[in-house]
């Protein structure tokens, strides 16, 4: 537990006793008595005289950095306790109002912590943040918040520490991320293993990549309507499962000339592919889900819509792990609604190389990639995102191989708005539209930051042949178009 320095001076309240016939004050009083923290001989040790009659400004003791007073002005009755009680002495009470009477004991301490201007009796309950928190007495008479020492996935620290160190990136607070823990954050908002083993060393595809790429590439403007839009996984850890389905969904859509269009279904990878060490809302590796989508295939989203979001249960399988029908699929939401089978060739792994994923991405489509979060990454609000390496808490996990998340890189540009140009990819997260640039974030290109150069995939869709031939042929002409243009605007063409 850990202590918040918001507390109230507890104090003691005693019933008065008979007060001296020479002092003007009611007979019968209720004083204060401080609480043990600064109890003590003041007024007592007074040379030559311990209290003073009257008003006598002259008449003080000091008391930690300031002073109190032992005159009898200091319980004036003009102004009646609390505020007579504010500038006397701990032992005014004993040594000159009342120095022939003892006491009674002390009532129970009547303690106060605070929170955001806010009083809150002993024993209350609240949540800052990620950590339930009790207000409790610490020491003496002080009252503070003792909380729980979770370190929260949401910091304020991070947000300004990115915002005024200026690393060419914008944070912010995201109203459905505070109050997270961050090992629930990475529990349940990312959800992709580490590759690892043969998975991890499987090769990657070589290709031809001297061709002149261009400064910026955007899939949407390239196939408008082709690309899907943003998703959200919820509090499901199941990024594994969203990036497949978008990528494959992109690149159906894609190589078949827009004629397989439909977002595909990442309920059923969550629920329908939980061996192979895959778990559900609780993380699973991309090349199950890739191998679940080239064995088995899927159905569109509108067939096997998804509810793990809401609820973080990866649910029952409604349809078969093993074997569906080519077309004319039941789905699981009835009404008589089918689906036709989409399923995807062998993953391709793409090299950890700039110009080689670009290539890929301008031939062939968005591509998958898997990348280490950092925990600044969920405040990024705009711009082009590297770590910001923000101070952490002492009490900070070590995160190995843990933060893994899938993502779909859609692009690339270079930011001209500071002083030197950044390179960075494009790319789809899986938090809504709510978050990032419209659930999309920029990341620093060429660099590998975050490891998201590292395993990047690629894979064909199964479509009809003369899909795949009508679609590479427009790609041809295409680029042969765009040459020509280039070549006309930089003067090669004869006018």
């Amino acid at each position: 537990m850990i202590g918040l320095s918001q507390s109230v001076y507890g104090k003691y309240l005693y019933p008065g006793y008979n007060i001296p016939n020479n002092y003007h004050y009611q007979k019968k009083y209720n004083y204060p008595e401080p609480g043990p923290d600064i109890t003590g001989k003041y007024c007592e040790t007074r040379q030559p005289q311990s209290c003073c009659p009257g008003r006598d400004d002259k008449c003080t003791v000091q008391i930690l950095d300031s002073l109190c007073y032992c005159d009898m002005f200091c319980n004036r009755t003009t102004n009646p306790y609390p505020n007579s009680a504010s500038d006397c002495c701990p032992d005014f009470w004993s040594t000159c109002a009342y120095p022939d009477s003892t006491p009674p004991p002390p009532e129970p301490i009547i303690g106060v912590c605070k929170h955001e201007g806010k009083a809150f009796p002993a024993g209350s309950s609240i949540k800052i943040n990620c950590n339930e928190c009790v207000c409790q007495k610490s020491y003496g008479s002080l009252y503070e918040w003792q909380c729980d020492d979770e370190v929260c996935l949401i910091r304020k620290e991070v947000i300004d520490h990115v915002n005024s160190h200026n690393p060419g990136w914008q944070a912010r607070n995201y109203t459905f991320l505070w109050g997270m823990t961050l090992k629930d954050g990475i529990k349940y908002r990312l959800g992709t293993f580490k590759p690892q083993g043969m998975i991890e060393e499987m090769s990657s595809l070589k290709v031809d990549a001297d061709e002149v790429m261009p400064d910026e590439f955007d899939a949407r403007e390239e196939w408008p309507s082709f690309i899907h839009p943003v998703q959200d996984q919820g509090n499901c850890g199941a990024s594994y499962a969203f990036s497949t389905s978008t990528v494959a969904a992109d690149r159906l859509s894609i190589h078949s000339g827009g004629e397989l269009k439909d977002m595909l279904s990442a309920q059923y990878l969550i629920s329908c592919t939980t061996d192979h060490h895959q778990k559900g809302c609780e993380g699973g590796h991309v090349d199950r889900a890739w191998w679940q989508l080239r064995r088995v295939g899927t159905v569109s989203k509108d067939c096997y819509p998804y509810t793990s979001g809401d609820t973080n249960d990866p649910g029952k399988c409604l349809m078969s792990k093993y074997k569906l029908p080519k077309k004319n699929i039941e789905c699981p939401v009835g009404q008589g609604i089918t689906s036709k089978l989409y399923q995807a060739s062998p993953p391709y792994r793409i090299a950890a190389k700039e110009r080689e994923i670009m290539n890929e991405i301008i031939l062939n489509g968005p591509v998958q990639a898997v990348m280490h979060v950092k925990d600044d990454f969920y405040t990024y609000e705009r711009g082009v995102y590297k770590h910001s390496h923000a101070p952490k808490p002492a009490n900070y996990p070590h995160l190995g191989k843990e933060a893994y998340h899938s993502v779909r890189i859609i692009g690339w540009g270079t930011d001209y708005t500071g002083d030197d140009p950044i390179k960075y990819w494009l790319a789809a997260n899986t938090w809504g539209r709510h978050w990032g640039e419209g659930g999309f974030f920029r990341i620093a290109r060429g660099s590998d930051e975050s490891h998201i150069e590292s395993f990047v995939v690629g894979v064909w869709g199964k479509v009809d042949g003369r899909h795949v031939r009508r679609e590479r042929s427009r790609r041809s002409h295409g680029r042969q178009g765009n040459q020509i243009r280039e070549d006309a605007s930089s003067g090669g063409l004869e006018s």
